[in-house]
Parts: structure tokens; C-alpha cells; sequence
């Protein structure tokens, strides 16, 4: 009798534990699916764009530094 009623609750702890896991999932799918997520090849192709506008920025604060002290020698 005392084994019958521990396999029942057994029984009844793994549903409620499967409820309890398929409720966790569907709230990680929700909340993943309202993350603003990418996939990895659109964030290296943005990662790529930053690296470029990063090297033509750099290509243009020299230039600026040049042109400010040409400047600087012509007025002197």
C-alpha cells in the first residue's frame, strides 16, 4: 500500500515537473524572442563596416592634423 501511494506521488512530481520545465521553456522562448538578436554573419558584416569607417576615420583626423598644420606654417 505505502509503495503504491510513493510510485503515485512519483508519478504526479514528474508531470508537475514537466509542466514546470515546458512553462520555463515557453517563457525563454518569449523572452528570447523579444531580444533584439542577430545572426552571427549580420554581426560580423557590421563588425567589418565599423572596422572600415574606424580605418577612414583615422585616414581623416591625419588629414585634418596635416591640413592644421599647414595652416599654422603659412601663417607664420
Amino acid at each position: 500500500m505505502a509503495a503504491d501511494k510513493l510510485q503515485q506521488l512519483l508519478n504526479e512530481l514528474r508531470q508537475q515537473g514537466a509542466v514546470i520545465t515546458s512553462d520555463l521553456q515557453d517563457a525563454l522562448a518569449v523572452a528570447l524572442g523579444k531580444l533584439p538578436l542577430v545572426s552571427q554573419r549580420e554581426f560580423d558584416i557590421q563588425a567589418a563596416k565599423l572596422q572600415r569607417a574606424e580605418e577612414k576615420l583615422a585616414q581623416l583626423e591625419a588629414q585634418v592634423k596635416e591640413m592644421e598644420a599647414q595652416l599654422d606654417r603659412d601663417a607664420d
